[in-house]
């Protein structure tokens, strides 16, 4: 992990001439030094992590890391008083860096690098292992093994008659597979007709009412709830399931007190309800239902974990190698019938896969090892789940290891957005540049990420339409692995601070000011009144499941108290307006922020961020006014807000070149002289008067952008004619999304002819009766959505779609039929709120490929039941969640 600190401290010693800062000929010499040792410090950490392992090389790795961020920290202090001197005129006296450096030089660095070398001799090495792991497809079915028992039973409890709502609880040791139990019977089609509602709920250890009141609420309508008490929720929430028979899915109940918040919720006479929950505890399961046995998920079989080994490192059963299968049998079954212990070896196992005998003497070493972690006993076999997470770190390869220790910045049962969760890893430094491979920080980081779900680490939440990562989730062991390996205590990677039931922070705030980063769930303003002061905290992190408002010198709070912050989270902070000083965070690389109405305006001075990469602003006004020329903000890479941006457009500002993410700009802004300032943009959103666009080229220039989406904002019935001609489309354009534009079909033939990988129509994008695609139109699209059209006939020339994987309809009730010459390629056939007649289309469709040789392998018919009831995409359902 110190090798992240180490490329950070190296971008760092860099970022000094970008910052135009003088340096005397020894402060050069010290740095020209550092700089040096450094890339050496790296070479070997690199090399001994592959090699060594253990206490002694982790107290080795601790002491560098410590020793960089003191230099870190010292470099990047006189950045900030050479800066404020350039700003505001100082003459206060300057920092002799080259005397501090020369110092930290003599009496930390030399002394803890020339040990560690020494050391590093004496330990004895282990096996030479390679970072290469064979690609798997991480989309294949992950069948549930050694369930179907359970899974039966439970639905035939469900089934039952009972004079009330009755409660069915699923209880067992964590990883035992209580959750991918649930969910496989919250997904079962035989139960969709008897039970035409399903709620999933989840609450883990911390948690509050709202949390499980707010799921079951908005299943039922779309009105704005935020105003809503927990006891006003909770009725309505009564109020809703009385009427209707209901699955109620309640995942990870901790406690007694847990399951009364949740009663609250339940209707009293609803004999036609019923409460499936999954705990670790049996006073909750009994407390729920004094009248009823839990059901108690065994172990597997050893037949079954065969089985699930074979799965998770082949992906089929049969084809394991006879010489391996005795020892794949051994490791197997020192997994104890654990799933979760199965499926994190099986991971290891695949990274292990070499020539046979390499693979063998591997996968031998394996098994000796696993000897330690687990045992014959129920106890002992809880308490070393943690050692078989840590198998897995040890041997993940070492450039994954910090971009996985970061999981444990998140909140139990979080939906991790996948886009803000690469952005943070570069930030943070984690993600390196690789010269002359053509990918960018983001597409590696993304691949970082796809290696994490391949080892079974991380979860998927949901996919967008071009199959790529839209949210991921761990496992609470995880997280909890995540949180503890890279506290304070052991590493200072990280540290979440959360408040005791008897109201004290732990750790105590006092402690914030040793803390590299600070990771904060709840309590927000408690904690600033504390008055926490972190002189070498780098990022302030708080992921809520609610939004906490803020008061209105909250951000000038954490100007002051972090003023060497790197990385800002705030999105579940709602702040009343920018603070003047947030331009003093010059080493901000990313910042999350949102407001409400008043959060209108930034200002110019935000400018001196110089080293921001991604900002992120949520604010509840439709506009948002940027004063601050962003043309300055040489490092920006990402601005997005919801609001209609207004930029400066001054003639005189200099072009952007790193800025990729534009969204969403406002119509008045969507102008030549703005435009041609950020020439590499890759996706550019667009909200306000469509119609403004309709003779304009602008966006012809923009050869690099290759996502584009268009919101009419403003109400109208009247079509936005002349929005599509083909002039106004960029060349190299793939996914187009266009809302509310009330276009005729007719005018489709023009995006036909573009080589568009992803469409999307909403809101009436288009309008009118008839829609014909002609001869080889749209003969690259992968993915169609349609939403909220009044379309009733579609007709397919021959040729057309020959591509398309994916079609989404919803509220399209005047659809008669879907055609059935798009259905060759399609994967993909999700159904909303459409006709009676589309659906008994889609339906003969699904007969027709079933019928058709290699049509139906990996086909998938979704059919949402009603309004209330959509099913997810099957995506989600090929990743179990196992606890």
């Amino acid at each position: 992990m110190a090798d992240g600190a180490v490329t950070f401290l190296l971008q760092n010693l860099k970022d000094l001439v970008v910052h135009q800062i003088e340096l005397s000929r020894a402060a050069k010499d010290e740095l020209d030094w550092l700089q040096k040792e450094l890339e050496m410090m790296n070479a070997v950490l690199e090399d001994a992590a592959g090699k060594f392992k253990g206490k002694a090389f982790a107290t080795w790795e601790k002491q560098i890391r410590e020793v960089v961020y003191e230099a870190d920290d010292l470099i990047d202090s006189y950045i900030i008083q050479e800066q404020t001197k350039k700003r505001v005129g100082s003459t206060s006296k300057r920092i002799d860096i080259a005397e501090k450096m020369r110092n930290l030089r003599i009496k930390r660095i030399e002394p803890i690098f020339r040990t560690a070398m020494s050391n590093l001799s004496l330990l004895p090495p282990s096996e030479p292992r390679t970072n290469k792991i064979r690609t798997v497809d991480p989309l294949l079915d992950k069948t549930v093994v050694g369930f179907e028992d359970a899974i039966e039973t439970l639905i035939s409890c469900l089934r039952e008659d009972s004079p009330g709502v009755e409660a069915i609880s699923i209880i067992g040791m964590p990883g035992l597979g209580k959750t991918t139990v649930a969910s496989k019977i919250y997904r079962d089609s035989s139960i969709d007709f008897g039970i035409p509602t399903k709620i999933w709920v989840n609450v883990s250890d911390e948690y509050s009412p709202r949390d499980i009141y707010l799921p079951i609420v908005k299943n039922f309508t779309n009105q704005d709830l935020s105003n809503f008490t927990d006891s006003e929720l909770a009725t309505k929430a009564r109020e809703h399931l009385g009427g209707v028979k209901f699955l109620l899915v309640v995942d990870d109940v901790w406690t007694e007190k847990a399951w009364n918040d949740i009663k609250r919720a339940l209707p009293v006479s609803n004999g036609s309800g019923k409460v499936l929950i999954t705990s670790r505890s049996d006073k909750v399961a009994f407390h729920a239902n004094p009248n009823r046995e839990p059901h108690r998920l065994r172990f597997l079989t050893q037949e079954e974990s065969w089985k699930l080994l074979q799965l998770e490192v082949y992906h089929k059963e049969g084809v394991w190698p006879s010489d391996l299968v005795a020892i794949g049998k051994t490791i197997s079954d020192k997994c104890g019938g654990l799933p979760l212990a199965l499926v994190v070896i099986g991971g290891i196992l695949l990274d292990k896969i070499y020539p046979r005998e390499s693979t063998k003497s591997e996968w031998t070493q394996v098994a000796q090892k696993f000897e330690q972690y687990l045992f014959t006993n129920d106890q002992e076999k809880e308490k070393n789940m943690k050692d078989i997470i840590a198998l897995s770190y040890d041997k993940m390869p070492y450039h994954l290891k910090d971009c996985f220790l970061y999981f444990g910045v998140y909140p139990n049962d979080f939906d991790i957005s996948a886009w803000k969760l690469i952005r943070l890893w570069i930030a943070e430094g984690f993600i390196k540049e690789e010269n002359g491979s053509g990918r960018s920080l983001e597409d590696i980081a993304e691949e970082n990420l796809k290696e994490l779900i391949r080892r079974n680490l991380v979860m998927v939440g949901r996919r967008n339409a071009q199959g790529k990562v839209k949210s991921c989730r761990v496992h609470d062991m995880i997280r909890e692995f995540c949180k503890k390996l890279a506290g304070f205590d052991q590493s200072n990677f990280l540290q979440v601070i959360s408040k005791s039931t008897e109201g004290v922070f732990m750790p105590e705030v006092s402690k914030v000011a040793d803390f590299r980063r600070v990771c904060l769930h709840s309590h927000f303003l408690d904690f600033l009144k504390e008055n926490p002061v972190g002189p070498r905290t780098r990022s302030f992190i708080c992921f809520s499941k609610h939004e906490t408002d803020a008061e209105p010198n909250s951000l000038q709070s954490i100007v002051e108290a972090f003023k060497l912050l790197r990385v800002f989270e705030g999105s579940s902070i709602k702040f009343p307006r920018f603070h003047t000083k947030l331009n003093k965070l010059i080493h901000l690389r990313y910042i999350t922020l949102a407001g409400g109405d008043e959060f209108r305006v930034l200002p110019s001075n935000i400018v001196a961020l110089c080293n921001l990469q991604t900002f992120v602003i949520d604010t509840s006004y439709h506009t948002f006014e940027i004063k601050a020329n962003i043309s300055g903000m040489r490092k920006l890479r990402h601005l997005k807000t919801r609001a209609a941006i207004i930029l400066n457009d001054n003639k005189e500002c200099s072009q952007n070149t790193t800025l990729i993410t534009l969204t969403r700009l406002s119509t008045e802004s969507c102008k030549d002289e703005v435009l041609s300032k950020v020439p590499n943009l890759q996706a550019l959103g667009i909200y306000g008067y469509l119609v403004s666009l309709a003779n304009s080229s602008c966006l012809r220039q923009l050869s690099f952008l290759k996502k584009l989406k268009m919101i009419n904002g403003v109400p109208s019935q009247k079509p936005v004619l002349r929005l599509l001609d083909a002039a106004l489309f960029p060349p190299n354009l793939r996914s187009l999304t266009l809302s509310a534009t009330n276009l005729d079909w007719s005018y489709m033939s023009t995006l036909g002819n573009l080589e568009l990988e992803v469409l999307k129509l909403k809101d009436n994008a288009f309008k009118g009766d008839k829609w014909r695609v002609g001869p080889n139109e749209f003969g690259c699209l992968h993915s169609l959505q349609i939403e909220r059209s009044d379309l009733s006939i579609w007709t397919v020339e021959d040729g057309c779609f020959r591509e398309l994987r994916y079609l989404y309809l919803n509220y399209c009730m005047r659809l008669v039929a879907i055609p059935r010459n798009i259905a060759k390629s399609l994967q993909i056939l999700d159904l909303g709120s459409v006709s009676d007649s589309a659906k008994s289309s889609a339906q003969e469709i699904a007969l027709e490929k079933q019928k058709t040789p290699g049509e139906s392998d990996g086909f998938n018919l979704i059919i949402a039941l009603d309004k209330k009831n959509q099913i997810m995409m099957p995506y989600t359902q090929q990743h179990k969640y196992t606890r």
